[in-house]
C-alpha cells in the first residue's frame, strides 16, 4: 500500500511543472488554495512509535526541527485530531506543486518519532448525504 501511495504521490509530482525541490518553509495558516489554483487533499496518519514514550517523542521532534517544517508553508490544515492509542491524523490541502516539500517534511522531521502513513484523500460528506437522502426518498416511494 505505502508502494502505491509513493507512486501516486510520484506521479502527481511529475505532472506538476511547478514542482520544485525546496526544504520546508515552516507552518502556515494560509488560506484555501485559490479555485483555479491545482492542489489535493492528503490525509497524513502520523503514527506514535510505541518504543517511546511522549518526551523522548517531543525530544526527536524537536531535535529534528518538526514543528518547523510541518505543516509546509503554503498547505492549508482541513482537519487535525488525535485518536487516541494511533496517533496524529492531519488532513492537508497540498498545491501539487508541494508535494514533495511535504514529503521532505516528513522524511526530515517525522521519522524517529512516527511511523507515517499518507493517503490521496477527497471530501465524501456531500456525496453520502446525498446517497442517503436519495435513498430515503426511494424508501418512501416503495412504501406508497
Amino acid at each position: 500500500m505505502k508502494f502505491f501511495v509513493n507512486c501516486l504521490l510520484a506521479v502527481i509530482l511529475l505532472a506538476s511543472a511547478s514542482a520544485k525541490a525546496q526544504q520546508p518553509a515552516g507552518p502556515s495558516l494560509n488560506p484555501p488554495a485559490e479555485q483555479g489554483e491545482d492542489s489535493v487533499l492528503v490525509t497524513i496518519i502520523l503514527k506514535h512509535q510505541q518504543d517511546k514514550n511522549l518526551p523522548e517523542i517531543r525530544r526527536v521532534l524537536e531535535a529534528q526541527g518538526f514543528w518547523d517544517v510541518f505543516p509546509p508553508q503554503d498547505t492549508r490544515v482541513v482537519s487535525w485530531t488525535l485518536a487516541v492509542g494511533l496517533g496524529h491524523i492531519v488532513t492537508l490541502q497540498v498545491p501539487t506543486g508541494s508535494v514533495r516539500r511535504l514529503n521532505l517534511a516528513l522524511e526530515n522531521g517525522a521519522w524517529g518519532a512516527f511511523n507515517t502513513e499518507v493517503y490521496l484523500t477527497y471530501d465524501y460528506q456531500n456525496v453520502w448525504e446525498t446517497y442517503i437522502h436519495q435513498r430515503e426518498e426511494a424508501k418512501e416511494d416503495r412504501n406508497r
